[in-house]
């Protein structure tokens, strides 16, 4: 996962030393048929994350509908026995230090999803290829 400062934080990691925030994007993309268990992985974590995360900030699911399997084309495909990708998935994360990131890695709804990646065949791409982001907020509020 990517670790970023953002620039606020950096400023005051200058002048207190705090550690910077850790903000991720991250994008796997699963099979369809494996869309749903994947998910489900992710709202466990969304759930923990909120309620015994206090260093979690921000814990985004978001779904690409324009891939999703129900898009026109896709059905044609499924019935001549192609195995279709599902949708893309979004995860947006934000923890104010690296040691919360670490915290929340060693949850046990992580380690489930971590377990569930090397088990199953959850994702289109290996696991190791996962789309993750180091970001930089330039603009915007919350």
């Amino acid at each position: 996962m990517a670790v970023h400062e953002t620039p606020t934080a950096s400023a005051a990691a200058a002048a207190d030393e705090t550690p910077p925030a850790v903000e991720i994007i991250a994008s796997p993309v699963p099979w369809a048929d494996k869309e749903e268990r994947l998910l489900s992985l992710f709202r466990s974590i969304a759930a923990h994350a909120e309620k015994h995360e206090p260093g979690c900030t921000r814990y985004l699911i978001y779904v690409h509908p324009s891939t999703s399997p129900s898009s026109p084309g896709r059905r044609d495909l499924e019935n001549q026995g192609t195995r279709l990708r599902g949708s893309k998935i979004e995860i947006v994360e934000r923890y104010t230090t690296p040691a919360a990131f670490e915290e929340h890695t060693r949850s046990e709804p992580f380690r489930a999803l971590v377990q569930a990646l090397g088990e199953e065949e959850l994702l289109s791409e290996d696991p190791g290829t996962i789309e993750e982001s180091m970001v930089r907020v330039v603009a915007g509020f919350e």
